[in-house]
């Protein structure tokens, strides 16, 4: 919040600006709510039912539970949040062609149905039965395996987009050029989340209670991804531009792109019949 309102930081906002802000905003209040709900469940499994017998384990596994359903509907938010922001940029970055992103959009969609599924079905799931009960498994397992793939396709659009430009401008940029900072920056904030889903989605599938640990933490990775990718590329202007600002051998696009001064010679051939005119037209008073 502090880098996108800072006037240090901050420059005139445009309509996308807007957008992302709105996205950095929305994520922040879903990941807090979703820690609340995490901390509320400790106190009432381990504070308030701690004395009974089984009291902590049966209360956090028990899946029909309020705090529970709206937990992890939370982070089936956040996910597909995230997905639809990812998938905003890359459609930015590809001059708003929506061919580039309809197969994303469309995963999106059937990951927004396979979330919700699941937290609809744990309201008639049983105190006995896991979360790996066989009405859970396939829905659980498409909304872990579509979110990782959206990571994959969003991220590899974006990468090869910055990787293009950077390619057809090499010969006019001074240095390395800042698009491969820009892709360096995307590329390492997506891992952190593209790691942590895979490591989710394997645990899963194979059934091993230490997925819960993975899990709780999705909500915010997402979150801090989304983030990370804004603050890191507003630092690298801010160093950038002020790396540049006493140097006279560059000069900057629109973007702030420093570039090579390019020398153009102009030859201009002019020719003027004005003399040769009035040459004629006295020649023809002589003759008169």
């Amino acid at each position: 919040m502090y880098v996108s309102f800072s006037e240090r930081y901050s420059q005139k906002r445009d309509r996308n600006t807007t957008i992302m802000i709105s996205f950095s905003i929305v994520m922040f209040i879903i990941a807090t709510f979703h820690l609340a709900m995490n901390c509320y469940r400790l106190i009432h499994g381990y504070i308030w039912n701690g004395n009974t017998p089984d009291g902590p384990a049966n209360d956090i596994s028990d899946l029909a539970r309020w705090d529970h359903i709206l937990k992890d509907t939370l982070y089936a938010t956040q996910e597909n949040l995230g997905s639809a922001a990812a998938i905003y940029r890359c459609w930015v970055l590809w001059n708003r062609d929506w061919r580039v992103v309809a197969f994303p959009i469309i995963l999106l969609g059937i990951n927004l149905v396979a979330g919700y599924i699941v937290c609809g079905t744990y309201a008639s799931i049983t105190a006995t039965q896991t979360v790996f009960n066989d009405r859970l498994n396939k829905w659980i397992k498409t909304f872990y395996s579509i979110a990782v793939v959206l990571n994959i396709i969003t991220t590899s659009l974006m990468s090869y987009r910055i990787w293009i430009t950077h390619r057809r401008s090499a010969n006019y940029q001074v240095g390395k050029g800042r698009l491969l900072t820009v892709l360096r920056i995307l590329v390492e904030s997506a891992a952190l989340q593209l790691v942590v889903e895979m490591i989710l989605l394997a645990l899963y599938s194979e059934q091993i209670i230490a997925q819960y640990i993975v899990l709780e933490s999705v909500a915010s990775i997402v979150g801090i991804t989304f983030n990370t990718i804004t603050v890191r590329m507003k630092f690298q202007a801010l160093a950038e531009k002020g790396s540049s600002s006493g140097s006279q051998n560059h000069v900057h696009t629109i973007g702030s792109m420093p570039m090579r001064r390019i020398n153009v010679t102009v030859n201009k051939e002019t020719e003027d019949d004005f003399l040769a005119e009035g040459g004629l037209k006295s020649l023809s008073s002589t003759v008169q």
